[in-house]
């Protein structure tokens, strides 16, 4: 009884051994066939993150520009209604 256990357990474990060998091997030649395109998915995610980066940069600039516009126009409404208040005094 128990050398029919050990035999069980024996040919389980080289059954279980075998596959996870057998998948390894599969993962790895997946992984040579596939390597050109996936140098190229890197490459595109990479141009991708300087592409953003390039459209952050000039959208900062272009709200900095817009901001200096924003002030002058506030500075000469307030500056109009002053003297427009003043000279009615």
């Amino acid at each position: 009884m128990i050398f029919e256990g050990v035999k069980l357990m024996v040919v389980g474990m080289t059954t279980v051994m075998l596959f996870l060998s057998l998948m390894i091997l599969f993962i790895n030649l997946v992984a040579k066939f596939t390597r050109g395109s996936a140098v190229r998915e890197l490459a595109a995610i990479d141009r991708e993150r300087e592409l953003q980066a390039l459209n952050r940069k000039n959208a900062k600039e272009a709200a900095a520009g817009g901001a200096d516009e924003d002030i002058a126009v506030i500075a000469a409404a307030v500056a109009a209604y002053e003297a427009e208040r003043f000279a009615r005094v």
